[in-house]
């Protein structure tokens, strides 16, 4: 099977999907799986330097924080070992950075994207880091990066466009949610999934395997 993976560093839910994923791969087990990831910017015109995370959500729902919509993935995401700590968060990043230094990672060191997808992604919704060069850089220095190389690549201009023109190009294709997985089977045919589980994901490496057992 081979998995696209549209994801963006701005969407919990992504974070929580790729939970799923991961517990269904340490399950089943699939032969022969690939994992391709690629970028996309839910909110592209959010300020690169940050914005103040939690006003936009005091504006609508009050000093309390009561938000639905977190008590809502805190019910799938805790049972899977994930703690969102939204009312912690100070500053919320412009994902452009992110995907750019994910994107410069991977082709130093190919498979590494996963990793580093995980620590950045854990650093700002359970730890609530603030997510700049700075850290950035100590995520790919973790993952076994240079540390320099990383920051001259995040402070140059190389790919500024590329993770814009994947977003347009997503959103050409009819892309305009996340989480966005595209599942490929044995026999060429693909499913898209938006709603994770990680049963949704273990009965499709289950189903691929047997399309596999047919075609042997």
């Amino acid at each position: 099977m081979h998995v696209t993976i549209v994801y963006d560093f701005l969407c919990p839910w992504c974070f929580v999907a790729k939970r799923h994923f991961d517990l269904a791969v340490a399950r089943e087990r699939p032969a022969d799986l690939t994992v391709e990831w690629r970028q996309y910017m839910l909110y592209p015109h959010f300020d690169r330097g940050g914005h103040d995370f939690l006003d936009f959500f005091r504006s609508k729902y009050g000093e309390t924080l009561r938000v639905p919509m977190w008590e809502r993935i805190r019910a799938v995401a805790e049972p899977i070992g994930i703690r969102f700590a939204f009312e912690k968060m100070t500053r919320g990043p412009a994902s452009l950075d992110g995907h750019r230094l994910v994107r410069w990672a991977e082709s130093r060191s190919p498979g590494i994207a996963p990793r580093l997808i995980e620590r950045i992604s854990s650093a700002f919704y359970e730890q609530a880091r603030v997510i700049d060069n700075d850290f950035l850089v100590e995520a790919a220095a973790a993952e076994g990066l240079d540390p320099a190389a990383a920051r001259a690549h995040l402070e140059g201009s190389d790919d500024l466009e590329a993770p814009f023109r994947e977003t347009q190009a997503w959103r050409a294709a009819g892309v305009t949610s996340m989480p966005h997985y595209i599942l490929r089977f044995a026999d060429g045919h693909e499913e898209v999934v938006r709603e994770t589980s990680t049963e949704v994901f273990a009965d499709a490496f289950r189903r691929d395997k047997a399309l596999q057992s047919v075609a042997a």
